[in-house]
């Protein structure tokens, strides 16, 4: 991968160039501030595969440099993995609220930062796998994120929507969030009821222009709730926030509530045609839970959306229609987060020597 690492710390950023250089055949270009970042940026003709900032930076901050660099088409959707010492709670949400995909705090390990990298290269994703597949049977099946659910994700992170957060940015934000466990924090699923009927019955442009008036009723509720969500297709929002878990569907009713109020005419008129339902909300304790959280938290809302639905439309044919390929996908990096750590418990001489930086 190209790189660009950026920090004021001289001795980091050549700390960080040699060792990912020589262990991993990266390509690293340093920057020891923000402006020159944005230099490097846009001079550079061949656009970089990662970006990799620090937080705490004089005159402009890593925060401050997402935000401007997720402005530029090059660099919408690139990686951007933040690499600081600071933890408090207000920094995370910032970061991954300006369009951070990933958090790692110093003092780390230079395997962990691998392993992230890594991870980015990867497609396993549901929304980025290929249109078909096999069962477990060796029996081929549809893909069930189609290629125009794609881009309704895509145009719903364009519109800069406060608190909303690219899907598996929000998986490493809901991972993050659960180290802080003096604070209750839970995640819960919203699903469009209707969504496919929506998909029938409106063109894709009036598609668009529905779930987008929707989307913006949603984030100024997470506003209200000082929560962050995210699209994961089908017409599900995932949603993360502080507090009781079994409070959080009467706290979301009342918030959305209040937006609809904040709306113009013509949002509050279209993202009337949505209809939704709430899925039952998981408690996140700690971050070997909190994939499985989210994983409950999809298993819930289909199963409910389901059972509403039973009168109209076969429970298998529904059940299809998603289910599969969410909760397999949730379900594989919950168990790749629980081999790890069990890697990390069993070997006395993992994980390797830490990196200590005495600066953030």
């Amino acid at each position: 991968m190209k790189i660009l690492t950026v920090d004021d710390d001289d001795s980091f950023v050549e700390l960080i160039e040699r060792s990912l250089s020589a262990s991993d055949n990266h390509e690293i270009v340093t920057a020891l501030s923000g402006a020159e970042a944005i230099n490097i940026l846009r001079k550079d003709e061949t656009a970089f595969d990662c970006l990799l900032f620090d937080i705490q930076m004089p005159e402009l901050d890593g925060i401050s440099l997402c935000r401007h660099v997720r402005t530029d088409p090059r660099y919408a959707t690139t990686p951007v993995i933040m690499l600081t010492a600071m933890s408090q709670r207000h920094y995370l949400d910032n970061a991954f609220a300006a369009g951070a995909s990933d958090y790692l705090n110093k003092p780390f390990d230079f395997q962990d930062l691998r392993e992230k990298l890594r991870s980015w290269q990867r497609t396993d994703i549901a929304h980025y796998k290929p249109a078909g597949g096999v069962d477990a049977f060796g029996q081929p099946v549809a893909r069930t994120i189609t290629s125009s659910d794609i881009d309704l994700a895509a145009h719903l992170e364009s519109l800069d929507l406060p608190r909303l957060v690219e899907y598996l940015a929000f998986e490493n934000f809901v991972l993050k969030r659960a180290q802080q466990t003096s604070k209750r924090f839970c995640v819960g699923a919203l699903k469009i009821s209707n969504f496919e009927q929506l998909q029938d019955e409106l063109s894709g442009a009036e598609l668009i222009r529905v779930i987008s008036a929707y989307g913006r009723l949603l984030s100024v509720g997470m506003r209200k709730l000082d929560a962050m969500f995210s699209y994961r297709g089908r017409g599900i929002f995932l949603i993360a926030c502080p507090g009781f878990a079994r409070l959080l569907n009467a706290r979301l009713q009342r918030a959305l509530a209040q937006a609809a109020g904040q709306l113009d005419h013509a949002d509050a008129a279209a993202q009337a045609r949505v209809h939704h339902v709430l899925g039952v909300p998981f408690r996140v304790k700690t971050p070997d839970d909190a994939i499985f959280a989210l994983y409950e938290a999809v298993k819930s809302v289909e199963s409910l959306n389901i059972a509403k639905s039973l009168d109209k439309v076969p429970a298998r044919q529904l059940g299809n229609l998603y289910f599969n390929d969410e909760l397999a996908h949730l379900e594989a990096r919950g168990y790749r987060a629980l081999f790890k750590d069990d890697i990390r418990s069993s070997d006395g001489n993992w994980p390797p020597a830490k990196m200590l930086m005495p600066k953030g």
